[in-house]
């Protein structure tokens, strides 16, 4: 059994959007059992499971922890700020998109040169680090957005159909 913070955060998620186990269950097509199973450690998931849970639970940070602790790509994977989740001023959201955008777009034709003769050389590493830090910023702040815009909240009715309400 590894419960660990990925498994909390499963749980912590799906409290959070007053899901029950059998709820999720009813939306993924799996027995309630194995959501139980999922949060306390006992059964891996699949990476397609973890996107779809992502998409229930509207919380990136599923996908991050999973990817970190589960998966190993830690130094892949942001870490994304709680600062947009609600979305609260659009104008600070739209200024950190644009600063980070334009840091990659700087990032573009170093990458090009980096990669055109097909190997990165040990002088290129540092450069091609700070590329790859920069891509990471403006994913950072992209995801929880496309997350949160590309979610439909549904809920799960005891008949097993799905009413959707879109946000």
């Amino acid at each position: 059994m590894k419960v660990n913070g990925f498994r909390k955060r499963l749980y912590e998620a799906r409290k959070a959007k007053k899901l029950s186990q059998l709820d999720v269950a009813l939306e993924l097509g799996v027995e309630r059992a194995r959501i139980s199973e999922w949060e306390n450690g006992k059964v891996d998931l699949r990476i397609e499971t973890v996107i779809k849970l992502t998409r229930i639970y509207e919380d990136p940070e599923v996908y991050t922890l999973y990817m970190r602790e589960e998966h190993g790509a830690d130094d892949l994977v942001p870490s994304f700020p709680n600062t947009y989740q609600n979305f609260n001023d659009l104008r600070l959201l739209a200024l950190d998109m644009q600063n980070e955008f334009n840091d990659v777009v700087e990032e573009i034709p170093k990458l090009m040169r980096i990669f055109r003769d097909g190997k990165i050389d040990d002088s290129e590493k540092v450069d091609y680090q700070h590329s790859l830090e920069q891509i990471q910023e403006l994913f950072a702040v992209m995801f929880p957005i496309i997350i949160r815009e590309g979610m439909q909240k549904k809920k799960a009715l005891q008949d097993g159909n799905l009413e959707r309400a879109y946000v």
